[in-house]
């Protein structure tokens, strides 16, 4: 079994391997949607928060080699953040664009433990890793049980009604809600503890 700091380097080692796209069709999976939201949330366009997807995976891509992951320097995470917030600032000054080019060190300075808080940024990073999470158990379940899911718990609909509304009683309801957070629980805890984001 791998420990959180293999998983790191593998995942590391796969964005590294220039042979095979496959490390950066998974960094795309797994962060494009979080980058995108977050550059929203700070105000961006949709057209700006595109254009900075763009520039965070460039600037990543770019610097990849000279990266090295030391979890007491700060989280990958804190990295990302903090990519945003510069490919915003490069994007409000043509300047500041012909400039950049993110230095991977600065991962120190965004330490958890030191570096500012975002109350944004940590609410968006909770958000996508539920709704990656809730994409990655989907197959498992039928439709119905998952929309139930949707419903009731983050539709915030009574079961009742979220039963009328399927045709399921309020028994099904109930347990479609218990089988998916079990499921759930299970599935952020195990990317959690193999994945030091």
């Amino acid at each position: 079994m791998e420990t959180a700091g293999t998983t790191r380097l593998s995942f590391l080692g796969r964005l590294r391997d220039r042979s095979t796209q496959l490390g950066w069709e998974e960094f795309d999976e797994r962060y494009r949607e979080l980058l995108y939201r977050y550059a929203r949330r700070r105000g961006a366009t949709h057209a700006e928060a595109e254009d900075v997807v763009q520039d965070v995976q460039l600037y990543v891509f770019k610097a990849i080699d000279r990266f090295n992951y030391d979890s007491s320097r700060g989280r990958f995470r804190g990295y990302l953040r903090t990519a945003v917030v510069h490919a915003l600032a490069r994007g409000a000054s043509e300047q500041a664009r012909r400039e950049a080019i993110l230095d991977p060190q600065v991962i120190a300075q965004v330490s958890d433990a030191e570096g500012p808080t975002d109350a944004e940024w940590d609410r968006e990073w909770q958000l996508h890793r539920l709704r990656w999470a809730l994409r990655s158990i989907a197959k498992e379940f039928e439709p119905l049980t998952l929309q139930a899911f949707r419903l009731h718990v983050l539709g915030d609909w009574s079961a009742d009604d979220t039963g009328k509304h399927l045709g399921l009683s309020r028994a099904s309801v109930y347990q479609a809600k218990s089988r998916v957070l079990r499921r759930l629980k299970d599935r952020i805890e195990s990317v959690e503890s193999s994945d030091e984001d």
